[in-house]
């Protein structure tokens, strides 16, 4: 019978076409195993639990002639469904999956298929295949990759046999590394390996190279570093592997980082201990390492030992010899328990006619996998007195922690190491009189009472315990260690052991560290205030000035990375850090650099002290405001550039901090001349104007937030004349400060040209009605008492001239109440006043037909201006519209542009273009004006409303007027 095959008769099913089954069947008597071959039903999960294994085959028959192409895709598809649907049971056997190289085998290897076989090796070798399918009964089912790379607790990783090029790498290898996947597939070997010489990407190169060219190399260590620097030591071995058709190379690694600081520790201790240190396989077939020590106890050559393990017996007395032999079985086979502990054992020696004592002690030693492959132990001679001081030597020697060992039931100090006595500075036996508490700082809560606690805790709980713990060395130093406390056996006795290391100096980094860069994320520059160099920067320092190398930096000096000529130079920074250091107080500066090939900038510049590792520094922290002051220079520019008159204001106090020039200019004084004048000297108190008002102003908007509006004010300026400002003020920040801003207009010429208007309608309203009422007395008299027939008539066109007088001045005075403010105008809907207007325009114009066709107008309207608008279009259509005039007034409300409109139009001859003209160009003028005033307060009164005005004269006669009219209030 072939070596590897079992007596066992397997039952192999078959998932596929039936040649496969036919195959199979007829490879079976080359075989040295006897087997059954039987077809699985591919519809039955379950049914496939009978057999020992299954071989689930798709193979290029099915895409043969007598074939359809959906025959050849349900046939794949099937059974590549079945494998992945079975081989995920936990219940399922061992699936050999046979297809085409060409078919897609991911999901079935992702599915946990025991093995892929190409369809090649069926035609060519069933027996191949059987033999696989039987072989695959006797084992566990090997592990998916996926599986492999996600749920092994060893590092896993693929890589180009090619290139060294990393193509995946497992769960465990990102969390050794600290890397996320993404970012450590993106990396070279040599990336994240250790900087160590003779280890780099050249290095992996060869191992990877060798890899291919053998199939297989290793174990060998390699060191590697993770992503916050710590050095990790894996052992790797490297094997080609082919997924999906693809020859990749296979690093499996075990993490030995810990196996080699204790080998390390282990060398170290052994050769400078006078015990025998001794390492052998678990089963005491080989020895690996013991130090000279056996020579002088055993007087025997170590090279002996190793050439025989057992011939450690010849130095042993002839009547322990077999009782020892026996110890050394039963440590072997204690030692390889599950659950083993360490294994003691003392015989006597028989050396030069001397007889010795040694103890013989035993340790596991697990390897890689968990299992324990190896003894460490320890023999020594414990004839003599000197228990103690090997016991320790165990423990302490090598390390440079410095170790305490306490009584887990009373707390009480029984020994210390050297490194504890070299800590406090005290002798071994002082060490243990004065206890705790005189070695701590009991004012600050690190009492004795508390130290017995937790030494009491760990020893009751057996579960390891850090603290931080405040001491005081001989020399009356303070010093912060970090204690860890832990249960161990000393000598044969239960034992806590505090193991000490002192983080003072960490502590003060940190909080150096803290101190500088907690909470700022600007650019920071350490200063020596005695030397007035750079002591250190920051990262965001470096990338601020375009420079890397702080000798660099240090070379160039403040007066290298500033702009000198504009008066940042070194002697000006060097004063400034000076006068910090001695005054202790923060100073914030602008200034400006200019490094060496980099573009000016400004910055903001803090000035402070600190204490930075025991030494007083000046710390420089930065901003860069050249953006600020780019907006500000932009602010300045239209500050000045506008021609509105500017003033800012401390809302606190309302004292007038700034001007601008169209200021300047207007009042005729410079701006440092305004700014500390007393505001009665600018102020035209002649006109009733109080100097103080504008402070009350100021200081109203800056409680409110809400800006003040159309504040009429008059200034005096510095050639006596006064002018009118129309003011607004408002709530805002300049340069990071809350300001209140005036912003005025000047409104001189505007107050001249009302006063003037003022003046022109009183007269027009008061001068010319009375007079041309007292024209109209004379004429009407003269009507009646004339006898002359001419006379009469004069007297009649001189009457009706009057009239028309008196109505223009009825209309100058219905404009110049339109044109007033109304602070509280009634305004209504238009269609709701178009409706009352035209019954009123009705029954005034009895001899004219006036139709209204009203759609909905939500228009809202001042009435009284709408009326008077309304008005005076019909008055004009039923004036010139003959004797029986007619008058259309239509409304359209409009939604595209949110306006009314509304269109009065007559039948009448139209209004000739003399009259529209000035209404299409920009007013009157000498040579082209209109003869009424009708039409200017329509086009007034539509403006006031916020709308439009168009003239029409359509095709088939008369005027159209359109009014457009906004359906907001504006």
């Amino acid at each position: 019978m072939a070596e590897g095959f079992t007596q066992r008769h397997p039952t192999i099913g078959v998932v596929g076409p039936a040649s496969v089954e036919t195959t199979l069947q007829d490879a079976q008597d080359s075989l040295d195993v006897a087997v059954s071959i039987v077809p699985a039903g591919r519809d039955a999960p379950g049914s496939v639990e009978e057999f020992d294994c299954v071989v689930a085959a798709v193979t290029p028959e099915s895409g043969s002639a007598d074939r359809t192409d959906a025959d050849t895709a349900a046939s794949l598809t099937g059974v590549s469904n079945w494998v992945v649907q079975n081989a995920t049971r936990d219940s399922a056997p061992p699936v050999v999956y046979v297809a085409p190289t060409e078919a897609s085998i991911a999901e079935a290897l992702e599915a946990g298929v025991t093995e892929y076989l190409p369809w090649e090796l069926l035609a060519q070798s069933p027996t191949t295949v059987l033999k696989r399918a039987v072989t695959a009964t006797e084992v566990q089912p090997t592990p998916d990759y996926r599986t492999i790379y996600d749920n092994v607790s060893e590092p896993l990783t693929l890589h180009d046999p090619e290139t060294g090029e990393l193509i995946h790498a497992n769960q465990r290898l990102c969390e050794l590394l600290k890397y996320d996947r993404a970012e450590l597939i993106s990396m070279q070997v040599g990336d994240y390996t250790a900087s160590i010489d003779g280890y780099d990407q050249a290095a992996a190169m060869e191992v990877i190279t060798s890899a291919t060219e053998s199939g297989t190399v290793g174990p060998i260590e390699w060191p590697l570093e993770t992503a916050d620097g710590e050095h990790v030591w894996v052992e790797a071995t490297l094997t080609t592997v082919t997924i999906d058709d693809q020859e990749l190379v296979l690093a499996t690694a075990t993490d030995v980082t810990d196996r080699r600081r204790q080998r390390r520790q282990f060398r170290e201790i052994s050769t400078h201990i006078d015990e025998v240190v001794y390492l052998a396989r678990a089963d005491l077939s080989e020895v690996l390492f013991i130090n000279e020590a056996y020579a002088d106890l055993f007087d025997q050559p170590v090279e002996r030992l190793y050439d025989d393990p057992m011939a450690v017996l010849d130095a042993v007395h002839p009547e322990d010899r077999e009782a020892y032999r026996s110890d050394l079985i039963a440590m072997s086979e204690h030692i390889r328990e599950e659950e083993s502990g360490p294994y003691t054992f003392s015989h006597r020696l028989r050396v030069g006619g001397e007889t010795r004592w040694v103890e013989v002690r035993g340790y596991p030693s697990r390897g890689p996998g968990g299992a324990v492959d190896r003894i460490v132990g320890v023999i020594r001679d414990v004839t003599d007195t000197r228990r103690r001081e090997r016991e320790y030597e165990q423990i302490f020697n090598g390390v440079t922690t410095a170790i305490a060992v306490h009584d887990p039931d009373t707390g009480e100090m029984v020994d210390v190491n050297d490194s504890y006595v070299e800590l406090f500075g005290y002798d071994y036996d002082t060490i243990l009189q004065q206890g705790i508490n005189d070695l701590s700082v009991p004012e600050e809560g690190y009492t004795d009472e508390r130290a017995r606690r937790l030494i009491t805790d760990v020893g009751e709980t057996e579960e390891d315990e850090t603290v931080e713990w405040r001491i005081e060395t001989a020399e009356g130093d303070n010093r912060l260690v970090e204690a860890n406390l832990t249960v161990a056996t000393v000598g044969g006795q239960r034992r806590v052991l505090s193991l000490m290391r002192d983080i003072t100096e960490q502590k003060r980094r940190e909080r150096e560290y803290e101190q500088i860069f907690n909470g700022v994320n600007d650019a920071i520059a350490i200063f020596d205030p005695e030397t007035l160099s750079f002591v250190s920067v920051n990262d965001s320092y470096h990338e601020l000035v375009g420079c890397d190398d702080l000798e660099r930096i240090r070379d160039l000096g403040i007066e290298g990375l500033s702009e000198t000529e504009g008066g940042y130079t070194a002697e000006r920074g060097k004063e400034l850090i000076q006068t910090v250091a001695r005054s202790g107080e923060p100073k914030t500066i602008e200034w400006k650099l200019a490094p060496p090939d980099e573009e000016q900038s400004w910055i903001e510049v803090t000035l402070a002290t600190a204490e930075i590792g025991g030494e007083q520094r000046v710390l420089s922290i930065q901003r860069d405001i050249t953006e600020r002051k780019r907006r500000e220079r932009e602010f300045e520019q239209i500050f000045n550039g506008v021609t509105d008159v500017i003033g800012v204001y401390d809302p606190q106090t309302a004292e007038l901090l700034d001007v601008n020039d169209t200021m300047c200019e207007l009042l005729g004084y410079d701006r440092d001349t305004i700014i500390d004048m007393d505001p009665e000297e600018v102020t035209a108190t002649a006109l009733g104007f109080d100097a103080d008002t504008i402070g009350e102003v100021v200081r109203d908007v800056a409680k409110s937030g809400d800006p003040a509006r159309d504040i009429e004010w008059a200034l005096r300026t510095a050639s006596g004349d006064v002018v009118w400002l129309e003011v607004n003020a408002t709530l805002t920040e300049i340069g990071g400060e809350q300001r209140v801003v005036t912003i005025a207009r000047d409104v001189t010429g505007r107050r001249d040209r009302e006063e003037r208007v003022q003046v022109l309608n009183r007269v027009l309203r008061h001068n010319v009605r009375n007079d041309m009422d007292a024209v109209l007395g004379y004429t009407a008299t003269i009507e009646e008492a004339a006898e002359d027939e001419v006379v009469r008539e004069y007297a009649e066109s001189v009457h009706d001239i009057a009239n028309g007088l008196l109505e223009l001045s009825g209309k100058a005075r219905a404009a110049s109440q339109m044109l007033q403010d109304n602070d509280d105008p009634e305004n209504r809907r238009v269609g709701t006043v178009l409706e009352s207007a035209v019954a009123d325009l009705r029954e005034s114009h009895d001899e004219a037909t006036i139709q209204l066709s009203s759609a909905e107008a939500p228009a809202p309207a001042d009435t009284a201006v709408f009326r008077l608008v309304l008005s005076e279009l019909v008055e004009n259509a039923v004036e010139h519209g003959g004797d029986s005039p007619e008058v259309e007034i239509k409304t359209t409300p409009s939604t595209a542009n949110d306006e009314t409109r509304i269109t009065v139009r007559d039948d009448g001859p139209g209004i000739p273009d003399r009259v529209l003209t000035p209404f299409r160009a920009d007013g009157e003028s000498p040579f082209q004006h209109n003869h009424g005033i009708g039409l200017w307060l329509v086009n007034w009164g539509v403006r006031q409303l916020g709308g439009g005005i168009e003239f029409e004269r359509p095709a088939d006669g008369g005027t159209a007027v359109h009014l457009s009219l906004p359906n907001v209030l504006r």
